[in-house]
């Protein structure tokens, strides 16, 4: 299978709300005929105010399918920093996976990684959204910059990494840190 990864600097540019245009929507429209809607959102009446964010905030909400799955979705920046630094602290075993919702190669793997969550119990993996606020300078420190990122933990110390969609690999350090431990 070939490796599939999504580059944050490429696919994602970073663009603040504020130097986002907000008056470039309505003038895209006034090109379009009045019967053509090419988006699947119903079509704002011409007084309502229009959206002010550049990309509107998406819910960021993950979970896990399966029942025994010991996958633990990180909500914020400060219990990421926490859950990261007791595993560390704590010398304990895990798996950190990085992923957007907006990664397309992040959202194929994701049923693997929720399957050897629960066939391998003892090792906790903790799922983190690279978009949450706070996070970018965490990241950059450790060396986050595409998605999907796994980072494998033993005894507290990093002792792996994986980036890309490369389920062969996935299985294969799963695996490996579990005979470890």
């Amino acid at each position: 299978m070939a490796r599939r990864l999504c580059r944050l600097s490429r696919l994602f540019p970073l663009v603040s709300p504020a130097s986002a245009s907000t008056s470039a929507a309505p003038k895209l429209h006034h090109h379009l005929p009045s019967a053509a809607n090419p988006s699947p959102a119903p079509r704002l009446p011409s007084s309502a105010p229009s959206p002010s964010p550049a990309f509107p905030s998406l819910s960021r909400l993950f979970s896990s399918s399966a029942g025994g799955s010991t996958m633990v979705v990180v909500g914020s920046a400060d219990s990421f920093s926490s859950i990261l630094n007791k595993v560390q602290d704590e010398k304990l075993p895990a798996v950190f996976y990085y992923t957007a919702v907006w990664c397309g190669p992040c959202r194929a793997i994701a049923p693997l990684i929720s399957k050897l969550s629960t066939q391998y119990p003892s090792i906790p993996v903790y799922k983190v959204d690279i978009d949450m606020e706070g996070l970018t300078n965490k990241l950059g420190g450790l060396k986050v910059y595409s998605v999907p990122t796994f980072h494998f933990y033993h005894k507290g110390e990093k002792t792996g990494e994986i980036v890309g969609a490369d389920a062969k690999k996935l299985e294969v350090a799963m695996e490996n840190l579990h005979k470890q431990l």
